[in-house]
């Protein structure tokens, strides 16, 4: 599965380049460091597919004025290790995961020798070096949401926010799966996420009524309004086949694993989720229709499902829902649930092929471990925790999870600012502690 980042408009705001790319190439540290000899071909393998001319990147780096210009800031990131943006630890004592995009020490230091040198340019070359593709969903076809001005719903849970529910036609004729996706929200400053569940209308949701009964009913509630509020999944009642989109900023293109997607029958809908940030008071009034890129494929050799735990934010039905205690520079919550609670059942095992760790504002790190009582180890550690950029992590290995399987997640938080308890909610002021988990069916 391969995924880009994006939501360049943030990274500029904070300074943060997006950097992608696999190849290796060995820096230079010792004799004259320049442009065109050392820093370019590490910008090129590493850097430039998001930082050229039409890229998702801030600025550009494919020539040596816009580098010269960024030439402290790039030093700055590459050694705090934020730039190429990849959080999850990688040195192979938390599991191993591909397209790492990070840079080694040598290639750290020669660009650390270049800017402290004066960025000399050195000699260009006779022919420009070849610029990498820019990523893309191939043959996606499209499906937008409706025009819509969400306003704050209210309430400790949601003070600043708004969740909203559409349902949209599947842009595809047919029995299909779902091999990828992408998203491009219409106004970037108040999208917050986006999820998109696979809905059978004629399926027995709960009451007994079909889930087309149930959206409708939904959706009386606000007759003046779009779509129905949904804070739980598709909406209160309604039962989904498939969770086929799991956006978050920062995330980009996703492509699943190679022979695997998400099933859709010709007669189901897509009813997409969006959750409204209007924490911002400018941002109230603003207007938003986002498009959603789908890849279809007619077979696939394994179905994916998208597990979405999260026991902290499911402790809000409690009279007294857990908290994150105030005034503290790292606070924990840690849950632990069993393969069956999420969902594993009917299959001896699933594959894990994916991890997307979850916050919101408060969040530091994030690590989960598997296994069995008294024996579990390390799945992911994610580390320098950013809202603003999100994404799958893949693994080399897909770890195999049973319904016995223990999955414990800890969250750390810095409530230091905070003078009451955190609750869990689905406010952006609120906080989770969710792992998205990408899991492969065994193969039919």
């Amino acid at each position: 599965m391969k995924t880009i980042g994006l939501w360049g408009f943030v990274m500029l705001v904070i300074g943060v380049g997006a950097c992608g790319g696999n190849n290796d190439t060995t820096g230079k540290t010792t004799g004259a460091v320049t442009f065109w000899g050392d820093a370019e071909p590490i910008f090129t393998s590493k850097c430039v597919k998001c930082h050229q001319a039409g890229g998702i990147g801030p600025f550009r780096l494919d020539n040596y004025a816009d580098a010269k210009a960024y030439a402290s800031l790039e030093k700055v990131r590459v050694n705090q290790g934020t730039m190429p943006p990849y959080f999850m630890v990688h040195d192979g004592s938390c599991q191993t995961f591909q397209d790492d995009p990070t840079l080694s020490d040598d290639q750290k230091a020669t660009i650390t020798a270049w800017v402290d040198g004066g960025t000399p340019e050195g000699t260009p070359p006779s022919t420009l070096p070849t610029l990498p593709a820019q990523p893309t969903l191939p043959d996606a076809s499209d499906v937008s949401t409706p025009t819509f001005m969400p306003t704050p719903q209210g309430g400790e849970l949601a003070e600043f926010d708004e969740y909203r529910c559409f349902v949209l036609d599947v842009p595809h004729t047919g029995d299909t799966f779902v091999t990828g996706y992408d998203v491009s929200p219409g106004d970037a400053a108040i999208v917050h996420h986006v999820l998109g569940f696979v809905v059978d209308p004629q399926a027995i949701g709960d009451g007994g009524m079909t889930n087309a009964q149930i959206m409708t009913n939904l959706q009386a509630q606000s007759p003046n309004r779009i779509g129905w509020p949904c804070f739980g999944n598709a909406g209160d009642g309604v039962n989904i086949d498939g969770l086929p989109i799991a956006w978050a900023p920062g995330q980009g293109i996703v492509e699943y694993p190679t022979g695997m997607g998400v099933p859709v029958k010709a007669t189901e809908k897509l009813v997409v989720q969006i959750h409204y940030n209007l924490a911002d008071p400018t941002t109230l009034g603003q207007t938003d229709s986002t498009t959603i890129h789908l890849q279809f494929a007619d077979s696939v050799q394994r179905e994916l499902r998208f597990l979405l735990p999260d026991p902290f934010l499911g402790t809000i039905g409690n009279p007294t829902p857990d908290s994150l205690p105030p005034g503290q520079a790292d606070t924990k919550y840690t849950w632990t649930v069993s393969g069956s609670d999420i969902g594993i059942k009917g299959v001896p095992s699933v594959d894990l092929m994916a991890v997307m760790p979850h916050m919101h504002q408060r969040g530091l790190r994030q690590t989960m471990n598997v296994g069995t009582v008294g024996n579990m180890s390390c799945a992911s550690h994610l580390e320098n925790w950013s809202f603003h950029w999100q994404e799958f992590y893949d693994y080399k290995t897909p770890i195999a999870l049973t319904p016995d399987t223990q999955i414990q997640v800890t969250c750390e938080y810095d409530t230091s600012s905070d003078t009451q308890p955190v609750l869990p909610g689905w406010g952006t002021r609120n906080e989770m502690c969710l792992n998205v988990l990408m899991v492969a069916l065994p193969a039919q």
